[in-house]
């Protein structure tokens, strides 16, 4: 008789971001640990005898040329090589924030108003304050999505856990399944969980507090 097999699927942006959140960190103080991942899933217990295939990991890198872009690319070459683990990897794509032009324009205004120089003043604003631009992943969910349709309708597993909480990923779960899977929801809260997933999920699982401080321990202070 075959045994049952599960895998899982990470979106590593969730992990970190509502696991630093439900830790009370902020996720740049935490650093993720891949191999305390894989481990948490080899010991899930869904049935009796049932074997673990592999965890699919889907994040986001930098282009080439970016000021991150080598450091980010040691740790997924360390990620790939975690034994368990599949890397699969969309792109950031960097925004200036839709508020830093109206605040420009606020301070050019009223540096005219004041009868002060608008190019001295902004001058001396950008020495004092940086806007961080924003981030946004591209293609993750989309890979996310297809890999889960696609493993299910080969029968590659009987039950997928998702960490992730997404509605975008609720017509991935109904057509897997409608192909015979279970899907099972892990999250570090189940407050991040869209009403659409929770919905649709066979099972919700909550980490403990435990799971998460091994899952994404404390980034240690650079010696830099």
């Amino acid at each position: 008789m075959t045994l049952p097999t599960y895998a899982g699927f990470v979106n590593a942006g969730f992990l970190r971001a509502e696991g630093a959140r439900a830790l009370d960190e902020n996720p740049r103080n935490v650093r993720m640990d891949s191999e305390a991942v894989v481990s948490w899933f080899r010991d899930l217990t869904f049935e009796r005898g049932a074997r673990f295939l592999r965890t699919y990991w889907y994040d986001a890198r930098f282009e080439s040329g970016h000021e991150l872009a080598e450091g980010q690319r040691r740790f997924f070459s360390a990620l790939g090589q975690t034994p368990g683990i599949q890397l699969r990897l969309g792109h950031i794509v960097e925004y200036r924030p839709w508020f830093e032009q109206g605040i420009r324009d606020a301070l050019t205004r009223t540096a005219v108003s004041l009868n002060l120089d608008p190019n001295r003043v902004m001058e001396e604003f950008d020495r004092q304050w940086t806007f961080r631009p924003e981030r946004r992943q591209r293609g993750v969910d989309t890979m996310l999505c297809s890999d889960i349709v696609r493993l299910a309708g080969r029968r590659a597993f009987d039950t997928a856990v998702i960490f992730s909480g997404d509605r975008d990923l609720q017509e991935a779960v109904r057509s897997s399944q409608e192909l015979g899977a279970r899907v099972v929801i892990a999250t570090p809260d189940r407050h991040s969980v869209s009403r659409e997933m929770n919905d649709l999920a066979d099972e919700i699982l909550e980490l403990t507090e435990d799971d998460l401080s091994l899952m994404l321990p404390e980034r240690l202070p650079s010696l830099a």
